[in-house]
């Protein structure tokens, strides 16, 4: 019975893993998304340089620690920010928007920077829209599937 239960209890669990990356997913997206809005504001009014805004605002973003971290390092900015965007916490499709707006970032005159971040906002919120509907749909299935795969397991073995 303990083993059985043990069994339930680890599909819950590989369920609620799963259900939990879709979320992570979401909320890295959201915190993109907050941090564009803020670089948005920073550039239009006040003209803050691009390494200021980035200490300001990104160091709450936990994708972006690397970038951070290379810095330190004496790295330039593209080079951290490649690492940053190269993270094994980013999903392919999260990496291929933060490099794409690493590279345009700082590269512009004031309104360019603000055309740049207003195009990955849209960007960001359409990954965002598809993140949200992907976590409904399928992070309860996720858990609801962990835990009936171990229920099946435990009535197979008993």
């Amino acid at each position: 019975m303990l083993g059985a239960v043990c069994l339930i209890f680890a599909g819950a669990a590989a369920g609620c893993l799963q259900s939990r990356k879709l979320r992570e997913h979401r909320d890295r997206l959201q915190a993109f998304l907050k941090f564009l809005s803020e670089v948005k504001t920073e550039i239009a009014y006040a003209g803050v340089p691009v390494e200021e805004i980035l200490e300001r605002h990104g160091k709450n973003i936990d994708f972006l620690l690397p970038y951070f971290q290379a810095r330190q390092n004496g790295e330039d900015f593209l080079q951290a920010w490649g690492k940053a965007a190269g993270s094994d916490l980013l999903l392919p499709q999260e990496r291929t928007l933060l490099r794409n707006f690493g590279e345009g970032f700082g590269a512009t005159d004031m309104q360019g920077q603000l055309s740049h971040c207003a195009l990955y906002e849209e960007l960001t919120h359409k990954e965002l829209d598809t993140a949200e509907e992907l976590y409904k749909r399928k992070g309860r299935l996720y858990r609801m599937l962990g835990v009936c795969v171990g229920a099946i397991l435990a009535l197979v073995l008993i």
